[in-house]
């Protein structure tokens, strides 16, 4: 009885042999090389879905600024841009910008050029060649008067005062009625709006330029020289604002009517446009942007093409980029081609 008792001990007691620690190695093996693979897709795809949410909202963004600022392009308070002349003590412009492009010129409230270098307009020196540059003047649409426009009962001196201490002696205005206006520093005495006057009823509605262009740098970056104030050189100047990173291209498509019943009836790039003298004649455009990932994925190959109106891109590399696109209708030029008020 003892005997067998040990014999069965120590059956009980052997360990593994050598093939089946083999063959449990091996699972093992399996199972976390399985964890592992599993671990690494779903990283890979948390690291996308981060990347491609974060370039989707920065170009909803982008595409929201470039809309607001052609919702009223060509907007000068009610008169058209032909009729304003500039106040005889408007200051030169600090970096002005050249040719079409310059600050003060608002016979040309919108139109677009290519960068063929790093240079355009004679005020952008870090552009990135091949992108479209789109050019914007007009007026915030918040005008100043001379007395509460809600209250019937308040009196209109015409002195432009209203709301109290919004005028700024640091912004250019258009002051301007039904029929004509005035370009000028705030700084300058400021016409009356009263009844008899050049001017009179009018407002004073803040004046803007902006140009939309993609500066080059170690991450693209969509950015618009605007007129602002410059404290050193006590003068307006053109400055930068840099609006959303990544943004590596821009692509711009105009729709123009050509035969002024304010219905687009052509579809065109900023080459053919500026080929049949239109830009006069463009009521809404097609923008499309381009983003990419600020960091390359290894494990990442872009081998799409992304459709930008009449242009075509394959990046061909690591980075994770979106194309996003918008249509945008320009109120102001389209009731003046079909006959509405400006």
């Amino acid at each position: 009885m003892q005997s067998r008792a040990i014999r069965q001990t120590r059956r009980s007691a052997k360990g593994f042999t050598l093939v089946e620690l083999m063959v449990a190695m091996l699972l093992g093996l399996i199972v976390a090389g399985g964890a592992s693979a599993i671990y690494l897709a779903s990283k890979q795809s948390l690291t996308e879905t981060e990347q491609v949410a974060a370039l989707s909202e920065n170009g909803r963004f982008a595409l929201q600024l470039i809309g607001n600022s052609t919702r009223h392009i060509g907007f000068y308070g009610g008169a058209s841009p032909t009729d304003i002349r500039w106040d005889a003590s408007l200051s030169a412009v600090v970096g002005d910008c050249s040719g079409d492009a310059a600050a003060y010129d608002t016979a040309n409230s919108i139109f677009a050029v290519r960068a063929n270098s790093a240079t355009v307009l004679g005020c952008i020196t870090d552009a990135v060649p091949g992108t479209d540059v789109l050019v914007i003047k007009g007026v915030d649409p918040s005008p100043l008067w001379d007395a509460d426009p809600d209250d019937p009962d308040a009196e209109r001196d015409g002195d432009i005062s209203f709301p109290p201490g919004t005028w700024s002696d640091q912004q250019v205005y258009v002051i301007a009625n039904s029929e004509s206006g005035i370009l000028m520093d705030g700084a300058d005495t400021r016409p009356s709006v009263g009844q008899g006057a050049e001017l009179a009823f009018g407002n004073a509605w803040p004046y803007q330029l902006q140009i939309f262009y993609i500066r080059a740098g170690a991450t693209p970056t969509l950015s618009r020289k605007v007129l602002a104030w410059d404290g050193v050189a006590g003068a307006m100047s053109v400055q930068t604002q840099d609006l959303v990173q990544g943004v590596e291209n821009i692509r711009f498509i105009f729709g123009y009517d050509s035969s002024n019943n304010g219905r687009v009836d052509t579809l065109a790039n900023l080459t053919e446009v500026t080929t049949a003298n239109a830009w006069d004649q463009v009521i809404s455009l097609q923008a499309f942007i381009l983003l990419r990932s600020d960091l390359a994925d290894p494990n990442y190959d872009n081998a799409k093409t992304y459709q930008m109106g009449d242009l075509a891109v394959t990046p061909g590399d690591n980075v994770r980029r979106i194309l996003l696109h918008s249509d945008m209708v320009m109120r102001n030029p389209r009731l003046v081609l079909s006959g509405g008020a400006f």
